[in-house]
């Protein structure tokens, strides 16, 4: 739907787009958003699509391309949703944010997920901030590395020396509030925390092994039973980060969607994301694809910010459709034949029930 001046107001999807169309005419106005975004509507524009994931994969890009004023809910599916980010600036922190607050904020250098619950990553993070000084403090308090605190600290004798929160103190921040570090010491600690949530780096959990081990044979049992609920704090994440990863890092995968009036369609999924389509009519659009899947890319270390409505999106409806992973394969070949398999099922198991039906009948 566009407003006068040609600008997107609406992006939805309907298997029925005029009873679809219709029941926006019996809300109430102005109460009902859908009605106030009818009195704004110029003009309407549709697109038939051949199957349902064609559909919905279209409407994730059309909304991310124009950011429709009315399509609040299409947010909703990515409030469910949990990831961790790590933020642009001087001395950046791990924060666990909504994937929806994520995909829209322009202050994430880095996101990681996503993830189902809350509370175990910020637990988890708690953890690992602790163990490498990183700071979880709002990003309202103005923070003075050491280079610049030394520099400018004769001309600003009211610089801030009073530690924001007490884990400066208690020696589990590098204290980049009181300019207690460098940028440089700080970044090395944000590179190994990077590592930690990449599986490349297990010094945090081995570290706190060792500690629990020198606890217990003090017969300091209440300290290492809290070690013990950090350490397993650390693992539960790294399990997930685990499955995470495996999704992004696989190489690619061909998807064979059967469609309307026998457009079928061949989809390149690759790291988690529909990077091409092409028709199964087609030969050199097939060609095409066969082309760009022999091409080989790295996998990224997180899902990409602008990109994660459809990362979800694929996550989603795979997971959710049992049945449709038959119909994904290792390449176009392989995904043709699948989708020939599918048809030949289909076929037998009608000729099936119409040999039965006749039987029956004759009896």
């Amino acid at each position: 739907m566009r407003g006068g001046r040609g600008d997107v107001l609406y992006v939805g999807k309907s298997t029925q787009v005029r009873t679809r169309l219709l029941s926006y005419f019996r809300l109430p106005w102005p109460e009902h958003r859908h009605a106030r975004m009818l009195r704004e509507t110029a003009h309407i524009e549709w697109e038939p699509h051949p199957s349902e994931f064609a559909a919905l994969l279209r409407e994730v890009r059309l909304i991310r391309a124009h950011l429709p004023r009315y399509n609040v809910r299409s947010a909703r599916p990515l409030d469910k949703w949990w990831v961790i980010t790590i933020a642009k600036g001087l001395t950046p922190r791990l924060r666990v944010q909504r994937a929806s607050a994520a995909a829209r904020s322009r202050d994430v250098a880095q996101i990681i997920g996503p993830f189902a619950s809350r509370r175990p990553l910020v637990d988890a993070l708690r953890v690992l901030n602790d163990a490498l000084g990183l700071r979880d403090c709002s990003d309202r308090i103005r923070m003075h590395v050491r280079d610049v605190a030394e520099l400018f600290e004769e001309h600003h004798p009211a610089m801030q020396r009073t530690p924001a929160c007490h884990r400066y103190e208690t020696r589990r921040c590098l204290g980049p509030c009181v300019g207690a570090t460098s940028e440089y010491e700080y970044r090395t600690q944000l590179t190994r925390a990077k590592a930690v949530l990449e599986g490349r780096d297990d010094s945090p959990q081995q570290h706190l092994v060792r500690e629990m081990a020198v606890a217990s044979a003090a017969l300091s049992y209440e300290r290492a039973g809290w070690l013990r609920d950090r350490l397993t704090a650390l693992q539960d994440l790294e399990s997930q980060l685990a499955r995470v990863r495996e999704a992004l890092s696989r190489p690619s995968c061909v998807y064979a969607v059967p469609g309307r009036q026998g457009d079928d369609r061949l989809y390149l999924i690759r790291h988690g994301r529909v990077v091409a389509e092409a028709r199964c009519a087609d030969p050199d659009s097939v060609n095409d694809l066969q082309a760009l899947e022999s091409r080989a890319t790295q996998a990224p270390s997180g899902a990409m910010v602008d990109q994660l409505d459809e990362l979800l999106l694929v996550e989603s409806w795979l997971r959710g459709r049992q049945g449709e992973r038959a119909l994904v394969a290792d390449s176009v070949v392989g995904a043709l034949q699948a989708l020939a398999c599918s048809y030949s099922s289909v076929g037998s198991s009608v000729g099936s029930s119409t040999s039965n039906g006749i039987s029956s009948t004759s009896a």
